[in-house]
């Protein structure tokens, strides 16, 4: 198994690289030389003793012939003298000492047995050669002791040295040769340092360049100013790497102040569509609060069949204006991302019957049936969390297209339940009409949003195109999703699934708002009972006023009518018999409904006085508006426009009716 060693800097290696061919060849060098310097010192120590001995041999020629022990030891003493050898023996032709001198501590010949390895010995023969007479040589020496030449050996001067001075030299060679070869070494290892510093100086520049381009700074820096053609051609194509980054940089910052130039320009046009849908719905819901209350207050008088007919067709229209102001309203929420969904228990069973009997008028005006079917295995008393308004709003959205868009026969609704492992269940609903079906060139554009097919589909029914695309966007929000099939001149079949999650059936029912509730009504004093309850109506537009006052009166109730916040405060404060109820519009001049609910529940609490149930009732039905009313101490919400049952429903929860 390899292991990774720790990452060491380039530096140390150069230097290693550098140094370690550097020590070797000193280590290699210095025992090269050394040893031979030690060998020629040896050689020439010995060469130097020989030499002593072959020079003293003829110069003691005549004192060993005629037995001058005198001059002997004077040449002897005077050779000791100026060497440093260990002794000078002479010694006649039949091998007897004739003369000895020693250095220090040497007084006598140590014998042929003593063999000391640290003397060296070196002798010459002691010759006396024979003098030529005349042309003729005097032969009479004994041939036993003549040599070559005629010359006649007369003795022998040995000459023993000590290696102490071999080593004295041999010391002084190792320490001269180790001065020098540190010295050298020194030189080399800081011509290698050198040399290293110059490959790594501009390399450590380039690092630290290549670092602050990490850091996104690609400006040039001066040049590094080596000599390196590599380096050097690094050098450059880091800098052509930082000005292309640079470039590509201030590419990119052109592109990202553009991008978010476009995003800003995005965003406010988004506010600018949200608060003009914001606002159009305000005003649109405004006079439709009078249009639809007032249609369902004539609703109640005597009518003739063909004005029955008149304020039924009027009730239709403006519902349907109503629908299409909540579907804009909901597709942008969708685009926004604001739309957010409740998740509460509800019966499915209960909701797809009560949606179908809503649409039993209009599918026999127009002479069809309709037809719900359950398949699955479904429970007694089905019960599922999630969104029930989100949900019935897209099944009427498929009911009223296929109704609308079928001549005869059937429409058929079937749910089907399929239980997963746990908790979760999927319903899948499926609509069918029977309408002249839909060209397979066409179904992708179904779901596209303000696109209507081709006119001759429709039959002269008319819309936005903003239907089924409300459709698609809610079921996938829900986690589901929905297919279309469509035959030619066999109508087409809608079909979408969404997953729920099992609940108990204790829960609350569904379509009960996540708005605190009291336990019970408010509890009235049985003098108030026995009078008519009284109601304020905040409210600043005129026809809301006399909407809101019918209303109440139809429901048994005394009104009183302010204008502003400011005026309601005014009449909570000062009125000696308490109301009943508060309906608070929220957006009003001089002080609005959120303020002055505020100050009304200031006041209650800084008298101890029971709190009178404040319903708010706005045109406004963006997101956060209900909370914001809660925050603001009121008790519960009704959005405008306001039907008779709807006020009905809401009151009953504060008010015994």
């Amino acid at each position: 198994m390899r292991h990774s060693n720790p990452k060491r800097s380039l530096a140390n290696q150069l230097l290693l690289l550098g140094a370690l061919p550097a020590v070797l060849m000193f280590v290699g060098l210095m025992l090269f030389f050394t040893n031979a310097r030690l060998s020629d010192a040896r050689q020439e120590l010995f060469d130097s003793t020989q030499t002593l001995a072959d020079n003293l041999a003829p110069a003691m020629e005549y004192a060993v012939v005629s037995g001058n022990r005198k001059v002997l030891d004077d040449i002897l003493q005077q050779a000791s003298n100026q060497t440093d050898l260990a002794w000078i023996r002479v010694t006649d032709v039949v091998g007897n000492q004739v003369a000895f001198a020693g250095s220090d501590g040497i007084s006598q010949w140590p014998g042929e047995k003593v063999q000391d390895k640290n003397i060296h010995r070196f002798t010459s023969d002691i010759l006396q050669l024979p003098v030529a007479l005349g042309g003729e040589t005097d032969d009479w020496f004994e041939p036993d002791y003549r040599i070559s030449g005629g010359a006649l050996k007369v003795g022998t001067v040995e000459v023993a040295v000590s290696e102490q001075r071999l080593t004295e030299r041999r010391t002084d060679i190792l320490l001269t040769s180790g001065v020098v070869g540190v010295s050298l070494l020194v030189f080399a290892l800081m011509l290698v340092n050198r040399l290293t510093a110059t490959l790594l100086d501009p390399m450590q520049t380039l690092a630290e360049r290549v670092l602050a381009m990490t850091r996104r700074d690609y400006r040039e820096a001066d040049p590094v100013g080596t000599r390196v053609a590599e380096i050097a051609q690094l050098e450059d194509n880091l800098n052509q790497l930082a000005r292309n980054l640079r470039q590509l940089q201030e590419s990119r910052d052109q592109t990202l102040a553009l991008s978010e130039s476009a995003r800003e320009k995005a965003e406010q046009a988004n506010h600018a569509k949200t608060e003009f849908l914001a606002v159009m719905s305000h005003e649109l819901r405004t006079p439709l609060n009078g249009m639809l209350a007032m249609v369902d207050l004539v609703s109640e008088e005597p009518l003739t069949d063909r004005q029955g007919d008149y304020l039924d067709t009027a009730r239709r229209s403006t519902e349907d204006l109503l629908t299409l102001i909540n579907d804009i309203l909901d597709v942008s929420r969708l685009d926004q991302g604001t739309l957010l969904l409740e998740n509460r228990p509800f019966n499915p069973v209960v909701l797809a019957e009560n949606c179908m009997a809503s649409f039993r008028h209009a599918s026999e005006a127009r002479g069809l049936a309709l037809e719900l079917q359950f398949t699955g295995n479904w429970p007694d008393q089905p019960e599922v969390a999630g969104d029930a308004v989100r949900y019935r709003q897209v099944l009427a959205s498929l009911l009223d297209n296929a109704i609308k868009f079928s001549d005869h026969g059937t429409v058929k609704v079937t749910l089907d339940w399929h239980q997963e492992a746990g908790d979760c269940v999927f319903i899948t609903c499926e609509v069918r009409d029977n309408g002249h079906g839909i060209p397979p060139e066409q179904l992708e554009q179904v779901f596209n949003s303000f696109e209507r097919l081709d006119s001759s589909l429709s039959r002269g029914s008319e819309g936005t195109g903003i239907g089924l695309t409300l459709v698609q966007k809610l079921v996938e929000l829900m986690g589901g999703h929905i297919d279309l099939s469509s035959d030619a001149d066999q109508g087409s079949s809608f079909r979408f699934e969404v997953p729920f999650e099992l609940t108990d059936s204790n829960l609350a029912p569904a379509g009960a708002s996540d708005l605190p509730r009291p336990d019970n009504q408010q509890d009235l004093s049985p003098q108030e009972r026995k009078q008519p309850p009284r109601a304020l109506i905040v409210e600043d537009n005129p026809v809301n006023q006399r909407v809101a006052r019918n209303l109440l009166d139809r429901l048994g109730f005394e009104t009183e009518v302010v204008a502003n916040g400011r005026e309601a405060i005014r009449s909570v404060t000062g009125s000696n018999t308490p109301f009943t109820v508060i309906l608070m519009d929220c957006h009003m001049p001089v002080m609005d409904g959120f303020t002055a609910a505020q100050a009304i529940r200031d006041w209650e609490h800084r008298e101890v006085h029971r709190e009178t149930p404040i319903i708010a009732l706005t045109a406004d039905v963006l997101p956060g508006t209900e909370r914001t009313c809660l925050e603001a101490g009121m008790n519960d919400y009704l959005a405008k426009p306001v039907r008779k049952h709807q006020l009905r429903n809401v009151l009953s929860r504060w008010v015994p009716l």
